[in-house]
Parts: structure tokens; sequence; C-alpha cells
């Protein structure tokens, strides 16, 4: 596999296949730190949007379309984002006989990357609303009059406001961590939505951009609010999805979830 590349300002574009550009991560180090048990308490993907993935079809015409690969949550690694990137555009210049022969070399390459059966395919087209998913009675909480609070990332504004059991949907488009490697801005909307504990909303608000210089990766993320929020509305049902706005071409959208079976990924408006 691949040495990582993102941050280094001398990376090579390569146009033919090349799977050793892949370079996996381990969950397993971050998710001790975060406290995520071994036995996992969720389920969910890792919803990558390929939006510029192109290749050469027998005898030699390119075609251009838009992946979705979906990497389950009980990979035990993730692939560098800047590495998925490179790896594939290493396709532009390679030939296939059909497009079927492309996918399933991705498919392939990625599963042995992450460890964990990785499905690929192609949209056609992609549904796009203002709020994504089923759920279109979620509260924003954009319009709270919360600042970024200071001294960085904390959980400790989550708190609740009252001994009732609620079922309730949030999200804000107010979110920024930092890529952890180069210190870049990532940017998503986070969709949230659970039943358990009443939790105060500008506390809820003001930890989400508590992450405003925080620095992890996607999958982190949303991984780290699902256990800082299990810890104090205790749920019997929890999900959690980070939808990020695309970088490089690529957008990552991680969903956590217990409970939850049926909360479709339709793009946000940003995306």
């Amino acid at each position: 596999m691949a040495q990582m590349e993102l941050g280094n300002p001398n990376t090579v574009y390569v146009n033919q296949y090349d799977s050793q550009l892949l370079f996996p991560i381990d969950r397993a180090p971050q998710r001790k730190i975060q406290g995520v048990p071994a036995t996992l308490p969720f389920t969910g993907d890792d919803i990558w949007t390929a939006y510029e993935f192109t290749c050469l079809l027998t005898p030699g015409k390119p075609i251009a379309l838009v992946l979705e690969i979906r990497v389950p949550a009980t990979a035990p690694a993730i692939v560098e984002s800047k590495s998925m990137k490179l790896y594939l555009g290493s396709f532009a210049g390679s030939t296939y006989p059909n497009l079927d022969s492309a996918l399933s070399q991705i498919e392939a390459d990625l599963s042995a990357a992450c460890g964990a059966a990785v499905r690929v395919k192609r949209l056609a087209e992609i549904p796009q609303t203002v709020l994504s998913g089923s759920d279109d009675e979620a509260q924003c909480l954009d319009e709270l009059d919360v600042m970024v609070p200071d001294g960085g990332f904390s959980a400790a504004h989550l708190v609740l406001k009252s001994e009732a059991s609620v079922a309730v949907s949030y999200y804000t488009d107010l979110f920024r961590s930092l890529c952890p490697m180069t210190g870049q801005p990532d940017y998503a909307r986070i969709r949230l939505r659970w039943e358990g504990g009443d939790v105060d909303e500008q506390g809820l608000l003001r930890y989400l951009l508590s992450f405003r210089e925080h620095g992890e990766f996607a999958e982190q993320v949303a991984e780290r609010i699902f256990i800082d929020l299990t810890k104090v509305v205790k749920p019997s049902r929890l999900g959690v999805r980070a939808e990020f706005t695309r970088r490089g071409g690529i957008d990552i959208n991680p969903q956590r979830q217990m409970g939850y079976d049926n909360w479709e990924y339709v793009r946000h408006y940003r995306q």
C-alpha cells in the first residue's frame, strides 16, 4: 500500500491503474481513544460520493460518471481520502472491456484495503433535497443565539434540560472540523435523531461548534458524536450522520445508528 500522501506537496498524479496508491488507516486506535467498545454499539456505513471518476472502455473510449462507495462501519480500516482520490484518478488512462469490470476491480481493491466487503455502484442520477433523508421534521439549530465556545472541543456542553424522554431530530449547517493531517477545514451538515434524554438545544449546538478547531477524520467525527450523545441522552434509538461537503471531487458521509434502519441518505444542497 502507499505511503500517506495527505499533506505531501510533491504528490505525483498518475493515470494508470495502481492499487498500491490506497492508504488504509486502522480504526481501532482512535476508537479506543473515543471509548467505542470492541463490540460496536452502532451499525452504519461510510458513504463516499466520487463525482469525477473516469476510465477508458475498449478500444479506448472514455466514460465519465459518479460513483457511490459504501464502506461498512464494521470494516477494521478506513481509506485515507487523498489516497482514494489518487487511486480513483489512476483509472483515467486505463482500459477495461466494460464498466462492470472496472467497478469490480474497485470493489476488490477497496475491500482488501478496508478488510471488509465494500460496495461500489454507478449513480445515474443524484437525488438532492434541502433536508436529506425521510425525516423532514428535523429542527434546525442554526438560528439559536450560540457563539463558538472558548477552550476548543468539549463534550461538557451536552446537558439535559429535563428528565423527560423525547423523540427528536436536529440538524446544523454550521459544523466545521479540521483535517488531522493538514489542518484544512472540513464542512458538513450534521444530522441527529434519537429517542432518549431531552438535551438542551443551545448546549447541543455549542458542543457541535466546539469541533471548529478540532482535528479528526470524517468517520471519527460521526463516531465521537455518537458516543458523546449516548453517554448523555442514554437513547433507546440514536442516529448520527455527518454529511461533509466535497474536497477533491469526493464527499464522505459517515452514518452511525442504533435502532434505526430506514434512514436513507440523499445529498444536501451544499454537496
